[in-house]
């Protein structure tokens, strides 16, 4: 028998969000990233959270560099163990990446 192996979905990392699009914000992708990770925004570019700079939000799906992308940026619950950032170990958010988020009112689950 195959057994296949199913990845993350875009947006899966979503709990719950605010009404309507009130939690999404649009921007430019300023490298290739997959969905749910954390990122900070750089010239006026969405880069992936590196342990510096300020965290504006998680990606809702894969992007490319100059793609627009949108993302989640306010007011909502997430599944932290679906995200991911540069500075990530073991699958973990350190405590910075967590904190940046919940400045935005994004919360962090197990």
């Amino acid at each position: 028998m195959v057994t296949y192996t199913e990845t993350a979905h875009a947006a899966e990392f979503i709990l719950s969000e605010a009404n309507g699009a009130r939690s999404r914000a649009n921007g430019v992708g300023g490298a290739t990233l997959p969905a749910g990770s954390v990122v900070k925004s750089t010239a006026s570019k969405l880069v992936s959270y590196n342990g510096s700079g300020t965290v504006v939000g998680i990606l809702l799906y894969d992007t490319v560099l100059d793609q627009a992308v949108s993302y989640i940026a306010r007011d909502a619950e997430v599944n932290q163990k679906l995200l991911t950032s540069t500075e990530a170990t073991d699958g973990e958010l350190d405590a910075a990446a967590i904190a940046g988020l919940a400045t935005l009112g994004i919360i962090c689950r197990d």
